[in-house]
């Protein structure tokens, strides 16, 4: 929402441009839609004077339930990504009963004392009765050539596994 108020004409702006923007009343109240950052500016303008202010909107990326953002090493040549499932996030019952790889690319799965290479869309019964709750790594090599900048576009918001889960003995 964007709140003015100002002596003179009033314009509202936008970098990028968003709908409903050009002259105002000189004073009110307008909520815009923006689904990127975005610069709005309002200019005010009287007979021999013209003000001008600025203000960034700056649009938070999705929140997620679990994990956290891959990082990429270019010394290892892999991507790494941490998801660490606590009492908030699964009850200490649960057990795995399959691990599924959903990318398009191998990669690693650590978990506590276990670890597994699972292929692209595979699957893996290494956790099989492992408690779902702990600290998950996954790791991924990076392609012959591939650089991190690359291989961080290709799994973005995809570098993904599927644990299957049912309740302990």
């Amino acid at each position: 929402t964007v709140t003015w108020a100002a002596v003179g004409d009033v314009t509202i702006g936008s970098e990028p441009a968003v709908s409903d923007l050009g002259p105002k009343a000189s004073a009110g109240s307008q909520q815009f839609i923006v689904e990127r950052d975005t610069r709005f500016t309002l200019k005010a303008s009287r007979l021999f004077s013209c003000k001008r202010t600025e203000a960034d909107v700056v649009v938070a990326p999705p929140a997620r339930e679990y994990g956290g953002v891959a990082a990429c090493s270019s010394a290892e040549r892999a991507i790494a990504l941490t998801v660490p499932l606590g009492d908030r996030q699964v009850s200490s019952a649960l057990k795995v009963s399959s691990v599924t790889n959903g990318n398009r690319r191998p990669v690693v799965l650590t978990k506590g004392g276990v670890r597994a290479t699972i292929p692209a869309g595979g699957r893996s019964a290494a956790f099989d009765r492992e408690p779902v709750a702990g600290t998950w790594t996954l790791r991924a090599v990076l392609a012959p050539g591939e650089s991190c900048d690359d291989a961080l576009r290709a799994v973005a918001n995809r570098l993904t596994f599927r644990v299957g889960f049912g309740c302990g003995e």
